[in-house]
């Protein structure tokens, strides 16, 4: 009897045990800045200085133990992440520099707390909107992608702005725009550069065949600001296009920005 009884109490052991490693770590971490607070990934929208650095700053919590923290900074022209927690701020039409700039660090955490500062250094190439995806991780494999938006205000480079695009205020749009293919759209704007514009043009692009099927020359003539409006004859293909306006300012900066259209 008493080599039955060690036997069971050995057997219950085991079970425990076996029951114990197959218990795990389920919840996922979290961040516990305040809600809105600056340059957080729980801000709204994160504003900043081309040419200058900004420091995002964040604390990250977790029930058991933080493995993790990945940053991807990518320009937002055209696209959302709407399934992702905090999903930025809502925008219009953001013309972009046209910069390739873009973020991806990756730093080890420790403990159920860690108080993170990303030093990032704002390129003068830079402007418009960006997005920035946060990542966090466990050390049980549990992740939690958050994201917000990066502002980037830029007084070096000659700037667009679009007052009305196939009589739609683009500031309006979620999204990018139809053209029905053969139409005229006209575009109205404003073409700006404290030193002066010297050149500007606008210009449609297929993008399945990287030509340029339409394109108009500005002709600002140094102007420190210039209204420009042009009827853009829209091609009978259907298919992914790009609008983009280029300019130069009287010391040679340059500068692309643009959006997508779909011609159907």
């Amino acid at each position: 009897m008493k080599t039955t009884l060690i036997q069971y109490s050995a057997a219950v052991m085991v079970a425990m045990a076996l029951v114990s490693c197959q218990e795990t770590d389920s919840e996922v971490p979290t961040v516990c800045t305040g809600l809105g607070a600056p340059n957080s990934v729980t801000a709204a929208e994160i504003e900043a200085e081309a040419g200058e650095h900004i420091d995002l700053e964040d604390v990250f919590c977790d029930n058991e133990a933080l493995s993790e923290v990945r940053w991807d900074i990518h320009n937002g022209e055209g696209h959302a992440h709407d399934d992702v927690a905090g999903g930025g701020a809502e925008h219009g039409l953001v013309l972009h520099s046209g910069t390739e700039w873009a973020v991806l660090e990756t730093q080890a955490l420790s403990g159920t707390q860690a108080e993170v500062d990303l030093h990032v250094e704002v390129p003068l190439t830079a402007r418009g909107l960006w997005h920035v995806i946060v990542s966090l991780v466990d050390e049980a494999g549990n992740a939690t992608i958050m994201a917000t938006d990066l502002h980037v205000e830029n007084d070096h480079l000659p700037e667009f702005t679009m007052t009305e695009v196939g009589g739609e205020d683009p500031s309006m749009w979620h999204g990018e725009p139809t053209w029905a293919s053969g139409a005229d759209v006209v575009v109205t704007g404003i073409v700006a550069d404290s030193d002066g514009v010297a050149s500007a043009t606008l210009e449609l692009i297929s993008e399945d065949t990287e030509t340029v099927v339409w394109e108009a020359a500005l002709e600002p003539a140094g102007a420190t600001s210039f209204d420009f409006s042009e009827t853009v004859a829209v091609p009978t293909d259907a298919g992914e296009h790009h609008f983009e306006l280029k300019a130069v300012d009287a010391n040679g900066v340059e500068m692309e920005t643009g959006f997508h259209v779909e011609v159907e």
